[in-house]
């Protein structure tokens, strides 16, 4: 198996994210990433603002950016190939919110697999992880491996 490279991974993940209908409707973008490790951004937007009167950022939204990151680190994980995998389970523990104004990032990777089940575990936060406002594990099921043979030709077309 084909280790792929942080830039084959970010190119994977980003085009699977637009074609992720609510993905791609609240703006999430890959900021990076680091070997297994995978951060994703959410911008803030006013019309994602759970309590108008604060300017705070709704619950769902952040559940939604945890839940598409944890299953996205199948694709940065180095010990298996790449592969779809759909949300078994997820948990959030909701710490605090985060300041009106302000992109969340969610960072995750994979901690553990079996054949068919990967673990994960994230976190979201503002700015820098120690303005966490959310943790999150969770289990994925595997299925099938993702054709990354295209990888190479997009950096030909973007170069």
């Amino acid at each position: 198996m084909k280790r792929l490279s942080d830039q084959e991974k970010h190119r994977l993940i980003s085009s699977l994210g637009e074609h992720i209908a609510h993905t791609h409707a609240l703006g999430i973008t890959v900021e990076k990433v680091e070997g297994e490790a995978l951060t994703l951004r959410l911008p803030y937007a006013e019309n994602l603002v759970g309590d108008p009167a604060t300017g705070v950022l709704h619950g769902g939204v952040i559940t939604v950016l945890l839940d598409q990151t944890l299953g996205v680190a199948a694709l940065a994980c180095d010990s298996l190939a790449p592969s779809i995998a759909p949300t078994l389970d997820l948990r959030i523990d909701h710490l605090r919110v985060a300041p009106p104004g302000k992109d969340i990032l969610a960072t995750a990777s994979v901690y553990r697999t079996t054949r068919r089940v990967l673990f994960t575990q994230g976190i979201a936060y503002w700015d820098s992880p120690d303005n966490t406002i959310a943790r999150a594990t969770g289990t994925w099921l595997r299925l099938d491996e993702v054709d990354t043979t295209w990888t190479g030709n997009i950096e030909r077309k973007e170069a």
